[in-house]
């Protein structure tokens, strides 16, 4: 079995490990470049603006000033490409959507910085930053807000200081230089890139294009992980149970295959380019990254439960596979050589058994004429039910044979394959939903939501005509999710959950404010504890007293005690205010958790006309000061509603905490990820919110509200 086989590679001496890097030595911004790690290999890379530190066991990249490749990042090497070797890195990226964005004019964001969220005096506040507020760092985001303001940034412009386009954020891989100028344009990498309301879309260096795998990706801690072959590389990531495009560690999801990069000579690393969106800084945290050969996936094909090179002599229904069932023959028949197989008959049908669903598939198609038509089957049940990616040279298609009949789902001829050429077809399906590539592109732009075959096991090649001018090479398919080699398992994503139920809420009761009533088990009392604005009981939940033409006025906070200082896990559902876009309804509910009047942190949705998706926003009210332009936040498109019920859940210990939408991860934070010297808070009330976030609330509903240890 697979997993058996990779288990395999954590005992010696099978185990080769080439580098481990856990940062646990402490070390001031600047310092990083040039020490030795864990392993006693020597920290590389490039650190421009002297902002890269570790601290509290992870190594942190701070915001550039002057974004740009090249300028921060860390890499190890030089290493030999090979077959199975492997880098793993677990990090936590600063904000998926990261890009460079030109911000208001410099007197207004100072201004909005004075009076914050208006929860404080200005004067007030100013006091308080005086003596308590966040101040490392303040030189350089003072400098990136003038560099990134409209005026100033045409000036530098004309001064030959270009203010360039970043949309693309992070990379993480194998790169054939030390510091590589642009890592979008060589390498085996994963490059994370900023969509706005979608948040991040992951794509991958393949064929010299940069492949989408999905969009969507939340802040939330990843694992990615390139593993090298002789030519190319096979991609994997990981995060949380249940994260949008991933596998759940400790396993990790295949996404894609690279099959011709080259480089004899790799440095493994990971660059950033730029962090935060909008002004706003935030640090990407990095907890370990990991080298190693391993021997059990030192093939062509890695992690493969179906492969076959189709290379050599012979009948193919009568030769063996490197990997699955032997060859079954649904019409015609195909025959080896030694450039791979090639089709003997019309309508040529041939499929192999995995014994689960592929979730990667992946073939290598030599056209040496343009008229050229093949299929890559997959979800193969018989040869009545299976789906299949056509192309030819001048088209693709997406069909289904269903109960024998053929649909054709879509087709487009910005696609088809290449003439004399060696084409790349590659599927990606997650049981729910799939794309398609070619050549390292994504075929019909889009990906596809449809279940149906979704447990088929099959995976085959189809040839509607004889042609011994094409040939099929390197065919390769991958479950759907692999355990992740314990030679690369730097440790397991923070997760927990409550597990019993300490207070419950369903908000009924007398219509009257929300201050006083008691809850329906435990009896507690809600009381205001921020605000003047006013939640309301209807009969029908608790409702923010406002309307688009009254808003809350302000952050307004109702709370419970809470006799679990170390831990709570809140899920309430909310139903935001109006019907659609365009009516000025403004969405702005969510949690408290509350340790005193100077210490506590609020989570809540962000919906608004101006923007054309949804957030979930948190803010830090630590040791009397908030610092507005450290709330941390990530975009989740079409997630969040008006008047769509959707539920909202975060889990706080005091120091970490995770939110989520309708059961979705979609935020990870640790206090100290944003304050390095933060200590746990003590969790002494919770409770529900209409916060302030560049608006207020105008008639959010609250119901079932839960509070579980």
């Amino acid at each position: 079995m697979l997993i058996d086989r990779i288990k395999k590679t954590s005992l010696p001496p099978e185990r080769k490990s080439l580098l481990t890097d856990k940062y646990s030595d402490e070390k001031l911004a600047g310092k990083v470049i040039g020490t030795p790690s864990l392993s006693g290999t020597v920290r590389k890379g490039a650190d421009v603006e002297k902002r890269i530190a570790i601290d509290n066991n992870a190594l942190r990249f701070q915001p550039l000033v002057k974004p740009g490749w090249g300028r921060q990042g860390i890499a190890y090497g030089p290493y030999t490409r090979r077959n199975g070797l492997a880098f793993a890195v677990f990090l936590l990226n600063g904000h998926n959507t990261s890009q460079v964005e030109r911000i208001e004019p410099l007197k207004e964001r100072l201004h909005r910085w004075l009076i914050g969220t208006e929860t404080d005096k200005p004067s007030q506040r100013l006091w308080r930053w005086i003596w308590n507020g966040p101040k490392i760092g303040l030189k350089q985001q003072l400098l990136w807000w003038v560099r990134t303001t409209s005026r100033i940034s045409k000036r530098w412009n004309w001064k030959g200081f270009p203010l360039t386009s970043f949309n693309e954020n992070l990379a993480v891989g194998w790169f054939p230089e030390e510091v590589p100028t642009d890592p979008t344009k060589q390498g085996n990498s994963f490059i994370v890139h900023a969509t706005g309301s979608h948040n991040g879309e992951l794509w991958l260096r393949s064929q010299d294009n940069l492949l989408s795998t999905f969009r969507g990706l939340q802040n939330l801690q990843v694992y990615y992980v390139v593993i090298l072959r002789d030519n190319g590389a096979a991609y994997y990531a990981a995060s949380v149970s249940k994260a949008n495009g991933l596998a759940a560690y400790p396993n990790m999801r295949p996404l894609g295959i690279d099959p011709f990069e080259q480089h004899p000579t790799v440095y493994a690393g990971f660059y950033q380019s730029i962090l935060g969106q909008n002004g706003f800084r935030v640090d990407t945290r990095v907890y370990g990254a990991e080298v190693a050969q391993l021997p059990d996936l030192a093939t062509w094909y890695g992690t493969a439960h179906i492969a076959d090179d189709l290379t050599g002599e012979g009948q193919l229904e009568k030769t063996a596979p490197q990997e699955g069932s032997n060859w079954r023959i649904f019409g015609g028949n195909y025959k080896r050589t030694a450039l791979g197989v090639t089709a003997t008959a019309a309508n040529s049908l041939a499929v192999l058994d995995g014994n689960e669903p592929s979730g990667l598939v992946h073939v290598l198609v030599e056209t040496l004429i343009a008229e050229s038509e093949i299929q890559l089957i997959w979800r193969f049940q018989d040869e009545n039910n299976y789906w299949s990616f056509w192309a030819d040279g001048e088209r693709c298609q997406l069909q289904i044979v269903e109960n024998g009949k053929r649909e054709i789902v879509a087709v487009s001829q910005l696609w088809h394959l290449q003439p004399n050429s060696i084409n790349a077809l590659q599927i990606l399906d997650d049981g729910e939903t799939f794309s398609l590539s070619l050549n390292g592109q994504l075929v019909f732009n889009k990906r596809f939501i449809d279940p149906r075959l979704q447990t088929a096991t099959g995976v085959g090649i189809g040839s509607t005509t004889a042609n011994p001018s094409l040939y099929f090479r390197a065919l390769e398919a991958h479950p759907r999710s692999i355990a992740i080699p314990p030679s690369l398992d730097l440790g397991s994503p923070w997760e927990a959950k409550g597990q019993q139920v300490v207070i419950s809420d369903d908000f009924t009761g007398e219509v009257g404010e929300l201050a006083g009533k008691t809850t329906s088990t435990e009896g507690l009392i809600w009381q205001k504890q921020i605000g003047t604005g006013v939640i309301e009981l209807t009969g029908n939940g608790a409702k923010v007293q406002a309307d688009a033409q009254h808003p809350n006025p302000g952050r307004t906070a109702y709370t419970l005690e809470w006799n679990h200082p170390q831990f709570a896990d809140l899920t309430v559902e909310i139903t935001p205010p109006g019907t659609g876009r365009g009516q000025g309804e403004k969405g702005r509910g969510g949690f408290i958790f509350w340790q005193d009047a100077d210490n506590y942190i609020i989570l809540n949705n962000w919906l608004d006309d101006c923007y054309g998706g949804a957030s979930i926003s948190s803010f830090f009210y630590l040791n009397g000061f908030e610092e507005l332009y450290d709330a941390v936040w990530t975009n989740v498109g079409g997630r969040i509603s008006w008047g769509v019920s959707h539920q909202l859940r975060m889990i706080f210990d005091g120091m970490n905490y995770t939110a989520f939408i309708n059961d979705e991860p979609v935020l990870y934070r640790a206090l100290t990820d944003v304050y390095p010297k933060a200590v746990p808070l003590s969790i002494n009330r919770v409770g529900i919110v209409a916060n302030w976030e560049w608006g207020n609330d105008t008639g959010s509903l609250f119901k079932n509200f839960i509070a579980k240890v």
